[in-house]
């Protein structure tokens, strides 16, 4: 009898000591107050053309700002970053790519950047991945198909100006 109640104790005592050593974060990595702000003018070059992203830190890592791409007919599309995180090193930055004026049923390429900053903060190194997408566009001569995306590679973005 004495033996079980013995037992019990011993066992009480370890998960006490589990519970006491346990991890009481919300899964959600915090963000280093002195981390390097990525904030400024980003470019890579894509097989299509340049990349250029224009970002600005906040906060608690929050990451805004706008972006350019060519597409296959000799213009750039652009607007905003839809979601942006930096949990220094680790970047991720969405965006989503429409064709103006263009008519048809798939016209939005979503894209994505998921990768590392440098310690200098002078680059981003990561993959790209951005869904095939098309679009008809009514140019000077008539509809022109265009092609955004089916981009899935390595990039290195890097800063151009400090803001």
């Amino acid at each position: 009898m004495y033996e079980i109640g013995r037992r019990h104790w011993c066992i009480g005592i370890m998960l006490l000591g589990l519970a006491a050593c346990g991890d009481n974060s919300d899964g959600v990595t915090q963000v280093d107050p002195n981390q390097p702000s990525i904030t400024g003018t980003w470019n890579a070059v894509l097989p299509s053309g340049r990349l250029t992203l224009e970002l600005r830190e906040r906060d608690a890592g929050v990451v805004t700002g706008s972006y350019s791409m060519p597409v296959n007919v000799g213009f750039a599309i652009s607007g905003p970053i839809e979601s942006g995180d930096h949990r220094h090193p680790d970047v991720l930055l969405r965006w989503s790519a429409r064709l103006p004026e263009a008519t048809g049923v798939d016209i939005v390429s979503d894209c994505t950047i998921e990768g590392t900053a440098g310690e200098n903060g002078i680059w981003i190194r990561g993959q790209i991945v951005c869904t095939e997408a098309q679009g008809v566009l009514e140019s000077q001569r008539g509809p022109v198909t265009v092609i955004i995306g089916g981009i899935n590679a390595p990039i290195t973005l890097s800063r151009l100006r400090i803001s």
